[in-house]
């Protein structure tokens, strides 16, 4: 199967995606009859932490699923050395915690 460009594109004409031709073992595209939007404010979403799947249609806040962190050995090893800082800190202090 082939299929064409799909283009999104504003009221002006300015482009803001592309979807690209495909061939081959491909779906077949949903056919659009409406397209929304949402705005966000900047930092609403910590990019880092979540990626956003969808948006509620009824109350058009986004869908978020948390990603899941990779626990490297550095990564590891800030978490234990934070954790001993905290703790020496509670000693010299007399319970901060």
């Amino acid at each position: 199967m082939n299929i064409g460009d799909r283009i999104f594109y504003d009221q002006d004409g300015q482009l803001f995606t592309r979807m690209g031709e495909m061939q081959g073992d491909v779906l077949p595209r949903k056919e659009i009859t409406s397209i929304h939007f949402v705005d966000l404010e900047f930092g609403t979403i910590n990019t880092e932490t979540h990626k956003i799947v969808g948006i509620d249609v009824e109350t058009k806040l986004p869908i978020l699923e948390e990603i899941p962190q990779q626990l490297t050995p550095e990564l590891q090893r800030i978490i234990e050395l934070e954790d001993a800082l905290l703790l020496a800190t509670d000693a010299e202090m007399g319970g901060i915690l």
